[in-house]
């Protein structure tokens, strides 16, 4: 992405949504926020944006968001269904702009990339080599500090697995960290000579004393799945 972008217009105002365009406040270009329910459009209102609406079902409606071909299109609704269908839509609609969109599933993201998104962040997949390439993209690299920036609700903590832990010999694929409103991000496996994995990688592992799983979430929901789950 090596041409100049004056316009950003991000769709939706959720939890990413809002992230993402609170991160851009000080972009110097025309920045839009772009909604499809009155809740976020007061919101992101009451938070000095410039606020469209738009109607998911209708290409005229989308159409009419005047998106040119130096607008950077930002998918970041909270339900998945309608940010793929956003994409897809955004994809048919405009052949030549830069998409970017987010997703928090590894099944999502392939299905954003078979839709021509040109860049999905997977809060699944904050590893190494994704934040090196997200940093030679300085619009890219304020998403990224959004999410990871300590006045956020959502913070990253590592967590040891104990002896008594009840995750113990089970396998990652077997665990539904979403019930505990937390991310696995990937693990310290010590059988594999202390190496860092993410979770992306696509292997699975087994847990056992003293590995050290990477999570991100809010505070209090860390804390209890550590209580429950440490050991």
């Amino acid at each position: 992405m090596s041409r100049d972008y004056k316009n950003i217009i991000v769709f939706g105002y959720g939890r990413f949504g809002s992230t993402i365009a609170n991160s851009l406040k000080d972009f110097k270009g025309n920045l839009i926020v772009a909604v499809n329910n009155n809740k976020e459009f007061e919101l992101a209102n009451l938070d000095g944006f410039k606020v469209v609406n738009f109607n998911l079902e209708s290409d005229v409606s989308i159409q009419n968001l005047e998106i040119t071909e130096d607008t950077i299109v930002v998918c970041a609704m909270d339900n998945n269904h309608e940010n793929l269908f956003l994409a897809l839509t955004i994809r048919e609609l405009f052949l030549n702009n830069y998409i970017i969109a987010i997703s928090d599933s590894i099944h999502l993201t392939d299905k954003f990339k078979m839709a021509g998104v040109n860049r999905v962040i997977d809060i699944y997949s904050i590893s190494g080599n994704i934040i090196i390439n997200i940093l030679k993209n300085p619009i890219a690299t304020k998403f990224l500090q959004g999410f990871i920036n300590k006045s956020h609700e959502y913070t990253f903590r590592e967590i040891k697995i104990k002896e008594g832990s009840p995750l113990n010999g089970k396998m990652l694929s077997e665990i539904d960290f979403s019930k505990y409103n937390i991310i696995f991000i990937g693990m310290i496996d010590e059988e594999m000579g202390n190496q860092f994995i993410f979770s992306t990688v696509g292997i699975d592992h087994k847990i056992d004393t003293n590995d050290i799983l990477v999570f991100v979430g809010k505070e209090e929901d860390l804390i209890r799945f550590e209580r429950e789950c440490g050991g």
